[in-house]
Formats: C-alpha cells, structure tokens, sequence
C-alpha cells in the first residue's frame, strides 16, 4: 500500500453530524457575505459569472478538508473516512439563485436555503450567490457540520477576504477502494501502538456495547434514509425554519453590555434567555444552550471542538441580572471546565462570534456586511446568532414552525431599549 494514500479516519464525535439524512440536510452552518457588485460586473453591466466562480473556487482549492469527501467503511466497521475527492466541480459547488430575490424571500436564502442539492458524496460545502434589487451581491456560502464548528470554518472565510494560504493544498492518493482505504487507517493505528498489548488495551478502552451499538447504526443507515424519504420524516423532524436577519452597531451594545456585567456574548446569550422568558411557556427558569470550544492549542486541526453548556435563570429576571449571571456561568466553566451540558429545556441556542474589525474585500469588492447564522438544529425551538464586522453588529435568527423570526427581533430589540431606559433612569446614561 502506498504510504502517500491519503485517508482521514471520521471522529465519532463527528459522526453524529451525518448520522442520518436528516442530520446530513439540517446541519450545515452558513454564512452570508454582502459585497459590492462592481468589480464582478463586465462592460455590459452583467455579472462576469466566470471570474467570481474562480474566485470563490480558489479557495475550495486551498485546503485539504475541501478537497476531501467520504468514504463509508466495509460492513461499517468502522467511521467513515475522508478521502480526496478529485477535480472540484465549480458547476456543483457554486450555485446561482435565478433572479433578484424579493425581500421577504431573501432571509431563507441567506440562511442556505439556496444551496441545494447537498450530495454526500461530494466535498461537504456549497455557494450560493443572489444578485440583490440595490445591485449588490449576496455569497452564501454552506458547509456541513461534520466539515468543522465555526472557529475551524473562520479559516476558510479568512481565505475568503484574501488572508488565507494562496497556494492550492497538496494531496496524496485517493484509495482505490474502500477496503484498502480500511487498511490505511488500520495500519497507521497499529503503528501507532507499541505493541500488541498496547493495541489491545487501547482497544478495549471503549465499552464493547458502544462500539457495537455504532456499528449496527452504521449498518441500518441506508435502512434507516430510505424509511426517512419514504414517509417523508425530513419535514417533521426538520422542517424549514423560518429565518430573519438585521443590523445594528457594535459599539453602543458593547457598552451596554460593559455597564450591565459582562461582554457581548454575555449579552447577546442573556438576550435568548429574555426570548425564552417572554414567548415560551415553561417553569420558572428559563435556559438556553451556548457553545463553548474546548480546542487546545495542540489540537487545532480537530474539526469539531464544540460542547453546548447550559445556561440558565429566572424568567423575572430583568436583562441586566441576566447579563451577569450569564457573565458567571460561563466565567465558571471556563475556569473549572465543569458545567450543565444537558439540554435546554427551551429547545434554543445563541452564540456571538467577533469577526473582523476592519473592512475586507473579495476579489477586489469591497465587503459590506457578515452574517453569521445558527445551525439548525434538528428538534430545536430556535437560534439566535450574532457576528460583529467592520463595526457593526448583526444578528440572525432561524425558528420552527410556530414561532415567528419577527417575534424574536421584536424582543431583542425591546430588550436592548428597555436596559437603556433603566440605565438612563439609574445613572443618567444617554440611550
């Protein structure tokens, strides 16, 4: 077997992203990407579809994990493996809504809902790109969940705005087949034991019933996708969610959040928390699930680092108490690296990712605004998700059916007036 076949071994932690078809099409986090129009524009006034595809390709050339798709095991014994995936197919990876979009039809765009089909057999990422009524383009770029969580995919943005590695990745040898891609990854496993006894108690180490259990999943996977498209399960156990997005300063909620207690992501965590207190119904507690990274420094080439803490109070608690004890929670977990990681009884999730602080460009257009949306989760109630850029601060919101996206604006919004006012009152703090 030749020692340049290139083979990734899938972590199980990972599989889980893919484990069914409806894992597979609901988890795939999107960015949307506003540039100017301009510098994609030929003499005519018409987009030059062929430069913008080569810009947007260059940068699926650049990485080894765009270049790589999956191969399941034999007999799924096994995860599946990432193996290179040969000539990217710019006709497959770089879609092109037909039209200007109307405006209402736009937040289901920007949050991926262009960017289809999603083949399991191809590298897992997609554009999508949506000229705009203002002339404007929208990139909306996709990637499945199993590829990497937000920090390991900010590289690929970075690569994006022009401040990635330029050259195109090197690879070795595709296997010739998914029992000798098996191979590879068993070799290298046992070289990297120190003998037989080694192998066997690293083996071991896992309870046999857990592996088992995988493996039969793996085995009743097509089973399984087939029942799924057969009774149309998709749409019940993921519909479509509904999505809304809008825009507003950094600065003034940075300080807001300053004077309350904590930072942004405290504020924009405790702003869920006020969602869940004034549209759900529940017990006196309110809760939603943040992700926390543990990635290590020698770990950055694991794809997937993310755990979902917990973080829960009072449902009469105003914004204010919530930003603080948000503040502490998440404070004690980063110090103990202990906390509450079940799940939110809400079904809801946040998260605030900082993204650049000066203006970028993508080939040569300048870039006007970053969205950033929430994983749609399947079986979760909603997300809501916010990114700052070149000053300002945008947040995105994705709801199942039943809870209208422009309800969770109206409470955010609400609530950031509200702390103003109370602030105003208290200290004499201008709105």
């Amino acid at each position: 077997m030749s020692p340049l076949t290139e083979v990734e071994l899938m972590r199980t932690l990972d599989e889980k992203f893919i484990r069914t078809s409806i894992e597979f099409e609901a988890m795939w986090p999107t960015a949307t990407i506003i540039v100017e129009s301009g510098p994609f524009r030929g003499i005519d006034g018409a987009i030059d579809r062929e430069r913008l595809e080569a810009v947007l390709m260059a940068v699926g050339e650049r990485f080894v994990e765009t270049r790589m798709r999956l191969m399941d095991a034999p007999l799924g014994l096994t995860a599946p493996m990432w193996v290179p995936a040969g000539p990217l197919d710019a006709g497959y990876h770089v879609g092109w809504f037909p039209r200007v979009p109307t405006a209402a039809e736009e937040p289901a765009l920007f949050a991926g809902a262009g960017n289809v089909p999603r083949l399991r057999d191809r590298p897992l990422w997609r554009y999508c790109v949506v000229e705009r009524a203002d002339g404007d383009l929208a990139i909306i770029g996709s990637a499945q969940h199993a590829l990497g969580d937000a920090l390991f995919a900010l590289k690929f943005v970075d690569a994006l705005l022009g401040d990635g590695p330029g050259a195109p990745a090197r690879l070795g040898a595709a296997p010739r087949s998914r029992l000798s891609g098996l191979m590879v990854v068993w070799g290298r496993w046992l070289r990297a034991r120190t003998g037989p006894r080694d192998a066997w108690h690293e083996y071991w180490r896992k309870p046999f019933r857990k592996r088992l259990s995988r493996w039969g999943g793996r085995l009743l996977r097509p089973a399984r996708n087939r029942a799924i498209d057969r009774r149309g399960l998709r749409a019940l156990f993921a519909p479509q969610p509904a999505a809304a997005y809008w825009f507003t300063e950094l600065a003034p909620a940075a300080q807001l959040a300053e004077r309350l207690g904590g930072g942004v992501s405290d504020l924009v965590t405790a702003l869920a928390l006020r969602v869940v207190a004034r549209l759900e119904d529940g017990p006196g507690e309110a809760s939603v699930a943040i992700p926390v990274s543990r990635r290590r420094r020698e770990a950055q080439a694991v794809r997937n680092s993310i755990v979902m803490l917990r973080v829960a109070v009072s449902r009469a608690a105003p914004l204010a108490d919530v930003v603080a004890a948000v503040h502490a929670q998440v404070r004690a977990f980063g110090r103990s690296g202990e906390g509450d990681l079940s799940s939110a009884e809400s079904g809801a999730y946040a998260s605030y990712l900082p993204y650049r602080r000066s203006p970028a460009a993508i080939g040569g257009a300048a870039v006007r605004s970053v969205l950033l949306w929430p994983v749609p989760i399947p079986g979760s109630r909603f997300g809501l998700f916010a990114s700052s850029y070149a000053g300002g601060l945008s947040f995105t919101a994705l709801s199942a059916p039943g809870l209208d996206p422009a309800a969770i604006r109206a409470v955010v919004e609400d609530e950031l007036a509200d702390a103003w006012s109370a602030l105003a009152a208290a200290e004499g703090v201008a709105p």
